[in-house]
């Protein structure tokens, strides 16, 4: 089974998604943020996954549906991704693609 990390960029209504796997990072669009779209986001997760979610005000709830699912979940302070070697741009697929990166090149 290959590891994945799951970059999340929070917003009120959607998180963007990026996945990194096997060294490459991918766009995998937008999710609802809503409980019930998380939930089923959730289903398709692996026990081994890990997630990353740049620390909004909407994070830790996100987390706590996400968690159940996953090997991890972390949240990130982006400001802290923009002073590594994986600096965060301004756009959302960006910064999913950056949290998703920063966390999987980490943990090799």
């Amino acid at each position: 089974m290959s590891r994945r990390c799951i970059g999340l960029d929070v917003h009120r209504d959607f998180c963007e998604v990026a996945i990194w796997e096997v060294g490459r990072v991918r766009s995998a669009g937008r999710v609802r943020s809503r409980p019930e779209a998380l939930e089923e986001f959730a289903a398709n997760l692996g026990a081994g996954d890990e997630i990353v979610l740049e620390a909004t005000s909407g994070a830790r709830e996100v987390a706590r549906i996400l968690s159940p699912h996953v090997n991890r979940v972390v949240i990130a302070n982006t400001h802290r991704l923009a002073e590594s070697r994986w600096p965060c741009s301004t756009t959302t697929s960006r910064s999913a693609s950056s949290a998703a990166a920063s966390t999987g090149a980490s943990r090799r």
